[in-house]
């Protein structure tokens, strides 16, 4: 064999034995287990708008993966050790020093509000009351930063759901969609629990790499493909799946 043909076949099998490894490598994903984000139904098997957006993703991207459901504080933790790689959240001042934000992936609207009968017009009517939001959540705390009012924190909305059908809090400050999916599987209806409720701020979720385990040409890959499931609107229809089966107000 002459050596210009061995060279070529000795860095073509260095080629597909690199390209084989990388596309190998399993993507260890975490869920927020919280309203319709990540959640089990009836016959145990896991579901969510966040779980499928990010399965999806992965997938479709060529790597294998496990997803699994934990509370926001925990996930923030394992993406600064590097045991979760990949979550979809919003980027802040705690995400950010353990994460790096990828790719903007759907818009997350943050509401507050109360039962039936509880008014309000603006974030200064709630002065004084009870709000109850998500434990360690940074766009609460920046929102109610000047406002003088209650805070209660819960591990999860389906708690903080309970809390104000028992009047131990007066409003509820989350994302819509969260909210909702605690009203679901409490079985509750929005429309005979829930007052008007008034859009807080609009903020982007993004899919972020654990800094500790980030590879530049994975990066890349997830990437484009997030970009192309956007364009062909696949990411979209998941979300409208999740969010259409429950409505509150406005």
């Amino acid at each position: 064999m002459n050596k210009p043909i061995k060279l070529f076949l000795i860095m073509a099998v260095i080629l597909t034995s690199y390209s084989t490894n990388m596309f190998a490598q399993n993507m260890n994903i975490a869920t927020v287990n919280v309203g319709n984000r990540g959640f089990y139904d009836d016959s145990g098997l896991k579901q969510g708008s966040s779980y499928e957006i990010m399965n999806r993703i992965v997938k479709e991207a060529g790597f294998s993966y496990n997803n699994d459901f934990m509370p926001f504080a925990r996930i923030v933790t394992y993406l600064e050790t590097g045991e979760v790689d990949l979550a979809l959240l919003v980027p802040n001042d705690i995400v950010n020093k353990v994460a790096i934000p990828l790719l903007h992936i759907q818009n997350v609207d943050f509401i507050i509000v109360g039962r039936k009968g509880f008014q309000f017009d603006r974030l200064e009517d709630i002065e004084g009351k009870k709000v109850g939001f998500l434990r360690m959540s940074p766009t609460a705390n920046n929102v109610f930063k000047h406002l003088n009012v209650v805070k209660i924190q819960g591990g999860k909305y389906t708690r903080l759901i309970k809390m104000l059908i028992r009047n131990r809090i007066d409003v509820i400050f989350g994302p819509k969609s969260s909210i909702l999916g605690a009203l679901r599987e409490l079985n509750y209806s929005a429309d005979n629990l829930l007052g008007p409720s008034l859009t807080i701020q609009k903020l982007e979720m993004h899919l972020v790499y654990s800094k500790k385990t980030a590879d530049e040409k994975i990066i890349a890959k997830l990437i484009s493909t997030a970009e192309q499931l956007k364009k062909e609107n696949i990411i979209q229809d998941i979300v409208d799946k999740y969010d259409q089966s429950i409505q509150i107000v406005d």
